[in-house]
């Protein structure tokens, strides 16, 4: 009877901690503190991802901004070396036989008669007249202005830098000024064609070089006896 006796109450006890167990409350899910922890985190990474994106962004707006400039600055410098390179530049002996208008080049300034080769931001293809081109000052920004056929042009925004021409009639002595102007007798009576390489010098482009040439001075004299 004893042993019956303490079976039933080891049941009874078993029995009496499963169904302690059973009531015992499930939690589901987070408890504040855990939750804020998390929003905190995921704020913390979210703002990071933001902030790397947001610099990614401005890093490849301005890689855009600068490979603009650079083209646009390429279009600008192949327009100057069309532009020399159309400068109707007349042999210096055949001034004196059929007059015309001569070469003025100074460091800041270059003033041809030209014919344009190809359309540039001065002209189009075939125009035939005076140029200007100048280096100005504008609310501190360097500029080489183009002055032609009525019209100013922006050929070139130079920023900070500045910027100047030389003039060379062999391509290894530079001046700064140029005129195809007949400077002693030999020039004004000796029939011979003139080159002269024109240089524009400035750290936002560096050295842009170009010739121009006047070819056979017979060609000069014959235009000109025909008019």
């Amino acid at each position: 009877m004893a042993n019956a006796g303490r079976k039933t109450a080891s049941v009874t006890v078993r029995r009496a901690s499963a169904g302690r167990l059973r009531l015992k409350p499930i939690r589901l899910g987070f408890s504040l503190i855990e939750a804020l922890v998390v929003l905190a985190i995921s704020g913390m990474a979210l703002a990071v991802i933001f902030t790397i994106g947001t610099k990614a962004g401005d890093t490849g707006f301005g890689l855009g901004r600068r490979a603009m400039a650079a083209s646009d600055n390429d279009i600008a410098i192949s327009d100057l070396r069309s532009i020399i390179r159309s400068v109707a530049l007349q042999p210096p002996s055949t001034f004196q036989m059929q007059g015309g208008t001569p070469v003025s080049g100074r460091g800041d300034r270059l003033e041809a008669q030209v014919v344009m080769e190809r359309a540039n931001q001065c002209g189009p293809l075939g125009w035939a007249g005076p140029i200007v081109l100048s280096v100005v000052l504008d609310r501190d920004r360097s500029q080489l202005l183009c002055e032609a056929g009525g019209r100013v042009s922006v050929l070139l925004d130079l920023g900070g830098s500045a910027g100047s021409f030389s003039y060379s009639r062999d391509g290894r002595r530079w001046t700064r000024a140029y005129t195809n102007l007949p400077q002693d007798a030999a020039q004004a009576t000796d029939l011979r064609s003139e080159t002269v390489w024109i240089r524009f010098a400035s750290s936002s482009v560096g050295d842009v070089v170009e010739v121009a040439s006047s070819g056979p001075p017979e060609a000069w004299v014959r235009l000109n006896d025909g008019l």
